[in-house]
């Protein structure tokens, strides 16, 4: 049978993320008419890389998941390099779109982000052959760009998840998405920011399959905001439990704040904030439908899956009007606001 692969940088079913839901989504629908592996590493958490899985081949639900070591967690040389990245990327000129970095220090960059595994990179290189296709999402990690190098164009497709963050700007991923045989955007507004950096690629718009059966609405003895996802400065949620708290503080209401996922923030204790940690799907979809609204104020997206299930629950949505994608969901649903 025809194979394909999807690369990503980790995947679990505990693991909480855009790309890794999108990857699985996938993976699953492939299955209809292809054999599916999906290669990935031993790591759960992004921040350091540990192998906390063992290396092995297993299969879930039909699809092949093979898991390769990191041949190096992420150090403080790495926070290092991503200061100076940051500092480099503020100094850039109006119109200046990449950070003059040579490509020894990019890659330098990238190697040291992770998660840099030679099991994996071996196995593609040995292997390639077996696949019609290899998927890699997102575009910013170890994973895909020195994977991508080892295979054939016919063979590189790239969703890049793309936003407006500093890595961005390192003109060598430019040179990586235009190796690739189709690039992957998940929203116009992606793509136009996409090409605004790396020029007109051969490319679809792939998007993600939402549920929108409608769910009874949770019965909690309050009305709520509701965020869900991982909870951290990155997603916004400080600013959101901020303003949240503020408000509370100016006006007497019953209003709480519901957040679920992983809270790697540290939220504060208070009686108007309910932290719920993981919940089913069943929970959250029923959250949502009950929800007053529901908030992101994330400004780096290139898709929010949250945001647009929320939405299918006809919830309406509050989001960071410094979002381009989180503002173009609004924009074309009319579901929501940006502020």
């Amino acid at each position: 049978m025809k194979r394909v692969g999807i690369v990503l940088p980790r995947w679990h079913p505990s693991v909480v993320g855009g790309a890794e839901a999108l990857g699985w989504q996938w993976a699953t629908l492939l299955q209809s008419g292809y054999s599916v592996d999906l290669l990935t590493t031993c790591a759960l958490d992004l921040t350091t890389w540990a192998n906390d899985l063992p290396a092995r081949t297993t299969e879930e639900d039909g699809i092949t998941v093979r898991r390769f070591r990191v041949s190096q967690e992420r150090t403080l040389y790495w926070h290092e390099l991503h200061l100076r990245l940051l500092t480099a990327r503020a100094q850039l000129a109006p119109g200046q779109p990449v950070v003059p970095w040579s490509l020894a220090l990019q890659e330098e960059f990238i190697r040291r982000q992770g998660p840099y595994s030679a099991e994996l990179f071996s196995f593609i290189a040995q292997e390639w052959q077996q696949y019609r296709a290899l998927i890699f999402l997102p575009y910013l990690y170890a994973t895909t760009y020195f994977s991508a190098r080892l295979i054939p164009r016919s063979l590189f497709v790239l969703a890049p998840l793309l936003h407006d963050e500093a890595p961005a700007r390192l003109s060598v991923y430019g040179l990586m998405a235009r190796r690739a045989r189709v690039v992957l955007w998940n929203t116009p507004a992606e793509r136009a920011f996409g090409e605004s950096l790396w020029g007109q690629l051969p490319s679809r718009i792939g998007g993600m399959g939402i549920d929108t059966s409608e769910r009874q609405p949770a019965e909690l003895s309050f009305p709520y905001l509701l965020y869900c996802g991982r909870i951290d400065a990155h997603k916004g949620c400080d600013e959101l439990v901020n303003h949240f708290l503020k408000y509370k503080q100016e006006r007497a209401s019953p209003l709480r704040l519901v957040l679920t996922g992983k809270d790697e923030l540290g939220l504060p204790s208070s009686p108007d904030i309910d932290f719920r940690g993981f919940v089913s799907e069943k929970e959250k979809f029923e959250l949502m439908a009950g929800a007053q609204l529901f908030v992101l104020l994330s400004r780096n997206e290139s898709l929010s899956i949250s945001t647009l299930e929320a939405m299918a629950q006809k919830t309406p949505v509050l989001v960071s009007a410094q979002a381009p994608v989180l503002v173009e969901h609004v924009r074309l649903s009319g579901g929501g606001f940006a502020c």
